[in-house]
């Protein structure tokens, strides 16, 4: 079965990993992402029950958060958390609770890129902790998130680009713990990537650029073809890729590339058998 080829690419895949490499070097490091939930391995003992193997334990509100992301990390169809509080009252407790369910839902990267939905039972039992039953709804399946890729900085996400696209691959999903530029950055960068792999121009609205204007108000005329190019043959028209960030506000560290339009599968070029 082939894969799709969207347009005449321009250099071999030396030139295009050469560009792909540029554009990483060009970006300086910045801070890691300094939320402690960040910093949560999956199976950290401290929010595991000493007595149970399956029942996650939470002593304050960051706790909370943290085991219910762990819940989440492992894509568990329901889970179980002992909240243990003192002199805190059921209408605070539960509104705990939901905050911390909607800051996983809304404000983390997994959370925002796996759930659809996020809903609790909770009961006090003994008068000594609270027991919560957290029931995920997921938008994205356990194989979607085993096949992110974890990098240490999102300037490497141009050289995954360019491997995706060579294998034919309809979406890029990549986690990084280091920002290396501005999201409206890493979108122009993709744009630019996307021109260049799939030789074509991309609509002005979608970081493809618009025709400069001259000093009197009119439009300049377009450059000249580059050298190679056949006079008056036009470069194709390109259908964007699609680029999401989760979180889509704040700090995002989750940054997801689909190569083909959602939900199509890639297109085989003329005269290939599909």
């Amino acid at each position: 079965m082939s894969t799709r080829r969207l347009g005449t690419r321009r250099g071999g895949p030396g030139a295009l990993a050469c560009l792909a490499a540029a554009l990483a070097l060009c970006l300086g490091l910045t801070g890691c992402l300094d939320r402690e939930y960040a910093l949560v391995e999956p199976h950290e003992n401290r929010y595991w029950e000493s007595t149970t193997d399956d029942i996650l334990r939470a002593e304050s509100y960051q706790d909370l958060v943290n085991t219910i992301l762990l819940l989440v990390e492992q894509h568990m169809a329901e889970g179980t958390v002992r909240l243990y509080l003192s002199d805190v009252s059921h209408a605070t407790a539960f509104s705990m609770v939901k905050d911390a369910c909607r800051e996983v839902r809304q404000e983390t990267a997994l959370g925002s890129y796996l759930l659809d939905a996020l809903d609790f039972d909770m009961e006090e039992l003994r008068n000594s902790y609270y027991e919560v039953t957290l029931l995920p709804a997921y938008r994205r399946t356990a194989e979607d998130l085993a096949s992110i890729v974890e990098t240490a900085s999102s300037s490497a996400i141009y050289e995954l680009l360019v491997s995706a696209f060579e294998q034919g691959d309809g979406r890029l999903t990549v986690r990084y713990a280091y920002l290396a530029e501005e999201g409206k950055t890493l979108v122009a960068n993709i744009r630019q990537l996307q021109s260049e792999l799939e030789g074509g121009v991309l609509p002005p609205d979608t970081g493809g650029g618009e025709a400069p204007e001259d000093p009197g108000g009119e439009t300049a005329p377009p450059e000249e073809g580059a050298p190679g190019e056949t006079p008056g043959e036009e470069a194709p028209s390109l259908v964007p890729w699609e680029i999401l960030f989760y979180p889509p506000e704040g700090e995002s560290s989750i940054v997801e590339i689909f190569l083909t339009p959602q939900g199509a599968p890639a297109q085989p070029a003329p005269g290939e058998t599909p």
